[in-house]
Order: C-alpha cells, then structure tokens, then sequence
C-alpha cells in the first residue's frame, strides 16, 4: 500500500511539471503572438524588440502591453550606426497597405513622426542616441516596435 501511494505521487508530481513545460512552450498552448522584424542598417543587423501587440492566431488571441519605448530599452545596448544611412525594415508578412508608421522618441513620453517609404527610412545626421518605435497590422492584428541605435 505504501509504494502504491509514493508511486502515484511520483506519477502527480511528473504530470504536474509536464502541465508547466508544455505551458511555458511556444507549442498549440502558448499565446499568440506577432514575428519579430529584421532591421538593417546596410549589411548590418540592429536589434529589435517586440512593444504591445495585440494578435489573434485560430481561436487564440491575446493583448500585451510594454511600458514607453524609452523605458523598455533604458539597458539595452545600441546598435552602433552611421548619420543619415537608411534603415531597413524586414517583414516575414508584409504588413497591410499604408499601415507601417515610424517614430522617433525625443523625450520619455513624446515622440515624432519620421517619413517612411518601401519599410525603409534616412537616420538624421545628429550623433548620440536615438529611439524608434514602429508599428504595423495585419489580419492577425497590430504589432509595436521599438529600437535604440547610437549615431556615430
């Protein structure tokens, strides 16, 4: 009787870990969620970051929101790029029609609009620092964002 009762709970506690792993997969029972673009500065690969979203993908949808641009990549480090080089942006999808806007954070909370043409625009001529965020939609819903890059 007593190994009966340590065999099952052994078979519980496996069972139980197996509940989480499958849970924190990116299988059937994760929550949906939109690609991650490529930038590109020429050759050069920039570091992107996924921002809020909301994404639908069979049944499942879900809505994730990030605090400021500037916030969410404070301690990520800059790709490092030259003034007034264009920077690219690669979709797996292509986002609808006219739906691609750019923005370039001057403050914590205040950003400005940057001209975008074919998922590419022109860096300013300003060295240090700078922020974008970016958004598009598609039919599985609306994805932000963001990248630090530091002018040289």
């Amino acid at each position: 009787m007593r190994g009966a009762k340590k065999e099952m709970r052994k078979t519980v506690i496996c069972l139980m870990l197996l509940f989480v792993l499958v849970g924190c997969t990116e299988g059937p029972l994760a929550s949906p969620r939109p690609p991650l673009p490529g930038l590109t500065v020429g050759q050069q690969d920039v570091p992107v970051y996924q921002s809020n979203y909301c994404w639908k993908s069979g049944k499942k949808d879900s809505c994730v929101d990030f605090i400021s641009p500037p916030s969410q990549v404070r301690t990520e480090n800059p790709g490092i790029v030259p003034a007034q080089a264009t920077m690219t942006i690669h979709f797996r999808k292509e986002p609808k029609s006219g739906t691609l806007q750019v923005n370039e954070w001057i403050s914590t909370n205040k950003a400005k609009p940057v001209t975008v043409q074919d998922s590419s625009f022109v860096l300013p001529k300003s060295k240090g620092l700078h922020i974008y965020s970016f958004s598009a939609e598609w039919e599985e819903g609306t994805a932000n964002y963001v990248c630090k890059v530091y002018i040289e």
